[in-house]
C-alpha cells in the first residue's frame, strides 16, 4: 500500500471528482485512476460507486479518511526530524470568517508568512458554521470564527476577542424609520446581510421578532464590502460589529441606529481538535495570533 494512492483517494473525496483532484496533485487522469485500482486491489473492496454519470466514495471507503489523515500527520513529524531546529517548514490548513479575515487578522498573516515562508499555508473562507463543521471533522488545522454553539470536550476552544454589534444605515436613511425600541411595527426598509446564517444577522433577526417588528425583504450579498457600499447607497440597514464599519462610523459615511435593548457582543475564537497534531507552523501561528489580539482582549 503506498502513500501517494492513499493521498489520492483523499483528494478525490476532497474536491469531489477524479479530475480536479489530479489537476490538484498534479497528476494525469489516467494515473489517478491507476493507483485508486491499485489501491482498491490490495484493500478487496471497492473505494468509489458510479451513480448515473457521477462516482461517489462508498460507505466502508470513508472510514479510511481519519486514518489517512493521521498517517500524513506522522509523516509531516517525521520530515521535521530533519529539519532545522529553528527552520519552520511543513503545511498549515486555516478556515476563517470573511469579516474577521478582511478586517481583522491581515497583520497575523503577513507576521506569520515573514516568520514562516517555507510553510505551506492553505486558507479558506466560510461561515461559522461552516467552519465548526470541519473542526469537527477534524478537516482543518484550525478554524478562526465567532463562537457558536455545539461544540464539546473534543474541541479546543481559544476565546481571543469580543466585539460590539449595531445596526448600520445610510445618514439618508429616514428619520421616521429609524425607532427600533418600539414594538409592533412595520418598517419601509430592506435588510442587508453578507450571509443569511451569519452570528450577528441571527442575534438582529431575533430581536425583530422579539419586538414584532416586521421589515422588507432580506438582501443577500454575500460580501462585507458590498454590505457596507449598499448601506452607504441607503439600500437598506445591516447589522453589523463596530470594526467593520470603523471607518464609516468616523467618517460619518454610515450612521449607528441606537437600540436601548439591542447591544449584543460577538466573540472571537481558535478552534482546533484535540487529538490534532501542534506543528510548530500552528504553534507559531496560534502565538502569533494571540499576541495580535491582546488589543481587543475578551475582559
Amino acid at each position: 500500500m503506498d502513500v501517494h494512492q492513499l493521498r489520492s483517494f483523499k483528494t478525490i473525496v476532497e474536491k469531489g471528482n477524479f479530475q480536479d483532484a489530479a489537476n490538484d496533485l498534479n497528476y494525469s487522469l489516467s494515473a489517478i485512476s491507476y493507483q485508486i485500482q491499485q489501491l482498491e486491489n490490495e484493500l478487496k473492496f471497492p473505494l468509489f460507486e458510479k451513480i448515473g454519470r457521477r462516482m461517489f466514495p462508498t460507505e466502508q471507503s470513508l472510514k479510511l479518511i481519519p486514518h489517512i489523515k493521521k498517517i500524513e500527520e506522522e509523516l509531516e513529524q517525521i520530515k521535521l526530524l530533519n529539519s532545522s531546529s529553528n527552520k519552520i517548514e511543513g503545511s498549515i490548513n486555516i478556515s476563517v470568517s470573511d469579516s474577521l479575515l478582511t478586517y481583522i487578522i491581515q497583520p497575523v498573516l503577513k507576521e506569520f508568512l515573514e516568520r514562516a515562508p517555507g510553510v505551506q499555508m492553505k486558507l479558506k473562507v466560510k461561515n461559522c458554521y461552516e467552519t465548526q463543521k470541519d473542526i469537527i471533522k477534524n478537516n482543518i488545522d484550525l478554524g478562526i470564527h465567532f463562537q457558536v454553539n455545539g461544540y464539546d470536550s473534543q474541541i479546543q476552544v481559544i476565546p481571543l476577542a469580543q466585539f460590539d454589534v449595531g445596526l448600520m444605515a445610510s445618514p439618508d436613511f429616514a428619520k421616521k424609520e429609524r425607532n427600533f425600541d418600539l414594538k409592533n411595527q412595520v418598517k419601509h426598509c430592506q435588510v442587508i446581510n453578507n450571509d443569511p446564517n451569519g452570528v450577528y444577522q441571527g442575534y438582529f433577526e431575533d430581536y425583530l421578532k422579539d419586538k414584532n417588528i416586521k421589515v422588507g425583504q432580506s438582501i443577500e450579498l454575500w460580501s462585507i464590502e458590498a454590505v457596507k457600499k449598499s448601506v452607504m447607497n441607503n439600500l437598506g440597514i445591516a447589522c453589523l460589529p463596530h470594526f467593520v464599519v470603523k471607518e464609516e462610523l468616523f467618517s460619518k459615511k454610515i450612521d449607528e441606529i441606537p437600540i436601548k435593548t439591542f447591544k449584543p457582543k460577538i466573540t472571537m475564537i481558535a478552534a482546533h481538535h484535540t487529538h490534532k497534531w501542534i506543528s510548530p507552523a500552528m504553534l507559531l501561528f496560534l502565538e502569533i495570533l494571540k499576541v495580535r489580539m491582546k488589543e481587543y482582549a475578551c475582559p
